[in-house]
């Protein structure tokens, strides 16, 4: 060790890690030197493309960064997580950075300062010269304007923005698997306390287990909000008594099938109705009985549904947007507590819904009303997905069994299965139903807000599946038919050239010319090929934040900028030889694939010519049919190289040891491994294949095989979510406005992308989440009268997505605050005013919705603007100052800060 290394900067930081225990993610292995395994100093020109940065959060703030942040009251990111600390150094000869017209990449919403991570957005002088004539901009953008210029001296910035992550629009998380965990929750027993069906209430009753993690009991006179206000104190007596109580209410009540309306009322064996409900007035309007093919008739509810509703809060929250086109028409509203008078409700909200709906039960037909652009982009939607599905539904699929997963010759084919034509998507949507839950979940000066169960055909949000698993075993057993059949010898050793393409012609084998025999033998073989591609070591280099930012000279790297040094792409069709690996990652990537829903990187080489040629590529682990071929292993195969981790532990230790010794050793520049070197194994096939059809048809949503854990049978057509309906008050037109302006309202509102955006006049990164909530349609009365005699008031209904409850802006982080203000500046650059911007107008809820519930927990806030009944069309710069000014007053930034 030189001496004097111990008081250098470099040892102090080393010191400070070392002991530095409340750091959550330490370091990666840390190399001594940026250099190849051949000893030669890599270019940042000749960087690979596949540098994945995975041992960096680029969502968040460097360590050294976000430690000064934190500490230093005086600097202008105290308290926040997210700014821009990374400076693009300039040429000190070069041009000045004028207004222009060139532009970086962008999200839907059309603003010219996106990033994708935290790490893409940069200080830059406009004057190379002056050190204050700063301005904030994005890599994708600076590197055009350089390049333009031919300022190309920030070559680790100018090969970071050129890897930059393209913007895309992030969809939520599936409402379709929600609703598949959802049933498989109701499989175990979980919801069977919330059934309609007496016999399945008694069963669980007797079953209950106070330690069980069975749903939260709770009265069902008092529902819970949708999200997070469920009480967790209520005693194991009380939720007896609950389900007790429920049970003695309903005693002689029938079981309802349709979520409990009068006319669609199934009875149990043994019940009767009970005699206070024959007195109901006959005028009380009801749905009539649908039809056998509609999703909601009694017949398709197996046991233990359905549900009681709006008992639980454990339905799954749809955030998932649904297009004009497929709003249902006719929605038949169950509201028992008569909510939808608004001022003649009924305040009862301790009678649980199955007593309620004994004594009362009213059910209101509406209809969707869409505004005359609606209606058209509704048309002109349908049409289009109308032809879409024509086309889609006109060709079948196909899917490969890979014969072996061993290099070399083989006498088994591929086996290539002709799926069937999936079925038809919906284009249109008829009818569903809604329930109004009796407690509101928030309120205003012209509307009331229910947390509502909306019950919609299950194929809206699943589609048709054909079972891989099943088409596995219908090919073994075609297989095996044509072996017992004597067939398959002569089969495989008279290969045609051009197979009848109709079901009808039985198993074929297919072959080109190309096709090779074994000595001895008339069968045609394939050929399984290996191809081993070696991918290089990723480093990543930084320089210390000591540094100062602006006043560097322009060669050296930005600011705790991750700079790959590693060396070039193995070329896409080589095989490169089997080398030394350190801690190498070896896979063989062969596996059988769908050929109309391919894995990423997969690759089938098939044209009208029969001979097949297969590869596959960067596949990644799912389900998938296992190779026919006999005494071969199912699954992917791994091979992992011999490594001495001795004598490389021993080579670093000397190079480390050489490092420090070194005058290097004084520079304030780390390397750390990002990626290890790995080697990547692609098979490719080329030989005959055998042509099967399989005679296994697709399933819709509601059915299953039982290879997914689940029986045919066990749910019913449609399915349950959660959202909220706004009502208004008699003589109101802002419900109707609102309705109107969702339908105006650009498609980017309602959209999540990745990235950042820096929003003017906000100098900091915020996400890009929705703007908000997803529009589910509105609808109006058929008959506003009720179906009676009385005069009433049935108030329209707006449906949107549940986005949590409204703000405290005392409450907020600094982060989050810019993230509220930067919904009403999107809204304003979008060409629209608000004009009712306050703390209960921006909800927040915990997570994204792109996020998987599970993760929400954890995750970071999002927000969204709401009540749009009096927002309009921007006409005036100085109403969108006064608004914004209104904004920053409330969310105390800028200068309005404390």
């Amino acid at each position: 060790m030189q001496r004097g290394f111990l008081k250098t900067k470099k040892a102090k930081r080393r010191v400070a890690k070392a002991v530095d225990s409340e750091s959550s993610r330490g370091p990666p292995p840390k190399k001594s030197k940026d250099k190849d395994y051949k000893g030669e100093r890599i270019d940042a020109t000749s960087r690979v493309e596949f540098a994945d940065f995975g041992s960096i959060d680029p969502h968040k703030l460097p360590k050294s960064v976000q430690e000064q942040v934190d500490n230093d009251e005086s600097c202008v990111g105290y308290g926040k997580n997210r700014i821009i600390f990374r400076c693009w150094p300039r040429d000190p000869n070069g041009q000045a950075i004028k207004p222009s017209p060139l532009r970086g990449k962008e999200a839907g919403n059309g603003l010219d300062l996106w990033g994708a991570t935290l790490y893409d957005f940069y200080h830059v002088r406009r004057l190379p010269n002056v050190p204050n004539y700063i301005t904030n901009s994005t890599g994708s953008r600076l590197a055009k304007w350089m390049r333009q210029v031919g300022e190309l001296t920030a070559k680790d910035e100018l090969y970071w923005a050129d890897k930059e992550e393209d913007p895309r629009e992030i969809p939520v998380a599936d409402i379709g698997e929600l609703i598949r965990c959802s049933d498989m929750r109701v499989r175990l027993g979980i919801y069977d306390q919330y059934s309609t069906r007496k016999e399945v209430r008694e069963k669980a009753k007797s079953g209950f287990s106070g330690s069980s993690y069975i749903a939260e009991i709770t009265d069902e006179g008092n529902p819970v909000a949708p999200v997070g206000d469920q009480d967790d104190n209520i005693g194991i007596n009380q939720k007896e008594e609950a389900v007790q109580a429920a049970n003695q209410d309903v005693e002689g009540d029938k079981t309802t099938t349709v979520q409990l309306n009068e006319a669609t009322q199934a009875g149990e064996a043994g019940e009767t109705l009970p005699e206070k409900c024959a007195d109901q007035p006959t005028d009380e309007p009801a749905v009539p009985l649908p039809s056998i093919d509609s999703p909601f008739h009694p017949d398709h509810y197996p046991s233990p549904h359905p549900f009681i509703p709006c008992a639980h809060d454990r339905r799954p929250v749809l955030q998932q947007r649904i297009p004009l086109h497929l709003l249902p028409k006719k929605l038949y509203v169950h509201d028992p507590w008569n909510k939808l008078s608004i001022d003649e409700s009924d305040a009862d909200h301790e009678t649980p819904w199955l007593s309620k709906v004994a004594n009362r039960r009213v059910v209101r037909t509406y209809s969707l009303s869409l505004a005359p652009e609606g209606k058209e982009a509704a048309l002109k939607a349908q049409k289009l997905a109308e032809i879409a599905e024509d086309e889609a539904t006109q060709k079948g699929g196909l899917m490969h069994i890979f014969p072996s997963n061993k290099e070399g010759p083989t006498e088994e084919p591929l086996i290539e299965i002709i799926l069937p034509p999936r079925p038809r998507r919906r284009t249109q949507l008829e009818e569903a139903h809604l329930y109004l839950a009796p407690r509101a979940v928030g309120s205003g000066n012209h509307s009331v807000v229910h947390s509502v169960e909306w019950e919609l055909p299950r194929d809206l949000f699943m589609d048709a599946r054909i079972c891989k698993t099943c088409v596995e075993l219908d090919a073994r057993r075609q297989i095996q038919k044509l072996k017992d059949d004597g067939k398959w010898e002569e089969l495989l050793k008279n290969p045609v050239g051009k197979p009848e393409e109709t079901p009808e012609a039985g198993p074929v084998l297919v072959t080109g010319t190309e096709s090779s025999q074994t000595s001895g033998s008339k069968r045609t073989v394939g050929h399984v090929t290996i191809e081993e591609h070696q991918l290089p070591e990723v480093t990543a280099s930084f320089i210390s934040p000591d540094d100062e930012l602006l006043d560097r000279p322009s060669g050296e790297n930005s600011a705790d900028a991750p700079a790959p040094t590693s060396g070039g792409d193995p070329p896409a069709n080589s095989s490169s030889d089997s080398a030394q690996t350190n801690d190498a990652k070896t896979d063989v990537e062969m596996d059988a694939v769908d050929g109309q829903g391919l894995e990423p990187g997969a690759k089938v080489e098939q044209d009208e010519v029969p001979d097949v040629e297969m590869k596959v590529d960067e596949i990644q682990d799912s389900e998938k049919p296992s190779a026919l071929a006999p005494g071969v292993d199912k699954g992917k195969c791994k091979e992992e190289p011999e490594q001495d981790h001795g004598d490389e532990e021993q080579a670093d230790s000397e190079e480390e040891s050489e490092g420090e010794e070194s005058e290097e050793e004084q520079s304030e520049e780390e390397i750390f491994t990002v990626e290890p070197p790995r080697v990547v194994r692609i098979a490719s096939y080329s030989g005959p294949a055998l042509r099967i059809h399989t005679s296994v048809k697709w399933r819709s949503p509601w059915d299953s095989c039982g290879h997914d854990g689940s029986g045919s049978g066990t749910v019913p057509r449609t399915a349950t979510v959660i959202v909220v309906a706004k009502l208004s008050i008699e003589h109101d037109h802002h419900l109707a406005r609102e309705a109107n302006n969702y339908q105006s309202f650009p498609d980017h509102f309602f959209q999540h992308w990745n990235g950042y955006n820096v929003m003017p006049p906000l100098h900091d990164p915020v996400p890009v989440g929705a703007l908000c909530p997803q529009f589910y349609g509105y609808y109006t009365p058929d008959d506003p009268t009720d179906g009676t005699s009385r005069p009433n008031y049935l108030s329209p209904i707006l449906l949107l997505e549940y986005c949590g409850t409204e703000i405290d802006p005392d409450e907020l982080c600094i982060d989050d605050k810019q993230e509220c203000a930067s919904l009403v500046f999107r809204f304003h650059h979008a060409g629209w005013l608000h004009e009712s911007f306050a703390a209960r107008n921006i909800l927040w809820q915990q997570g994204k919705p792109t996020e998987w519930p599970i993760q929400r927990p954890y995750s970071t806030k999002s927000f969204r603007l709401i009540d749009f009944g009096r927002s309009r069309k921007l006409d005036s710069s100085l109403t969108r100052a006064t608004e914004e000014d209104t904004a920053l007053r409330l969310l105390h930034l800028l200068h309005h800060a404390c």
